[in-house]
């Protein structure tokens, strides 16, 4: 009986220094003196300094063909005649971190290549306000990967006593460089 008991207490403390050692990765001393670096990727949004953050998603909208089950289900993969609901909210670092607004913006939109400029509107929605711009493909809109991209272009601020003046900024979202299965497809 002592044996297993002993058994049993050094099994369990031998358990975590193994899996301490798993989740770690760290090599044993019985391992082979190979060590591989991993260099990242580049940041998604560059390695520059940014003025502007914008969040950019798709979401099933309520008209068009089919019409979805639930609309505003976020997606990016749309049928033809299927309508597809830009959504935007971001913020003007430069200015305080304030949250892109109606107010502090003086344009923005999305472009659909073949289509052009769609406005983004500025609106409630429940509980929340974010920007919304819609677009239904016709059943001629070539089928595959839409690079779209939404621009933004905000307001000056003047310079209070507090804050120095913020000139008028633009921000750009692309989805170009991101894996094609996370990009808006019509299919």
């Amino acid at each position: 009986m002592r044996k297993l008991v002993g058994g049993a207490v050094a099994l369990a403390l031998a358990a975590p220094a193994w899996l301490g050692a798993l989740a770690t990765s760290a090599p044993s001393a019985s391992a082979a003196s190979t060590t591989t670096t991993t260099t990242p990727a580049p940041p998604v949004q560059g390695a520059s300094q940014h003025a502007l953050f914008l969040y950019v998603d798709t979401v099933q909208g309520s008209s068009g063909s089919p019409k979805p089950s639930a609309p505003c289900g976020m997606t990016n993969l749309f049928q033809q005649t299927q309508q597809v609901v830009f959504r935007m909210w971001g913020v003007n670092v430069r200015d305080r971190g304030m949250a892109l607004t109606g107010d502090n913006v003086k344009a923005a939109w999305v472009y659909v290549p073949g289509v052009g400029k769609i406005p983004l509107a500025y609106g409630t929605h429940g509980t929340t306000s974010y920007w919304t711009a819609a677009w239904i493909p016709t059943a001629s809109y070539p089928l595959g990967v839409v690079d779209f991209h939404v621009t933004v272009v905000t307001k000056p601020v003047a310079a209070t006593g507090t804050a120095k003046a913020v000139p008028s900024l633009s921000g750009v979202f692309t989805q170009r460089g991101l894996p094609a299965t996370s990009r808006l497809t019509i299919n």
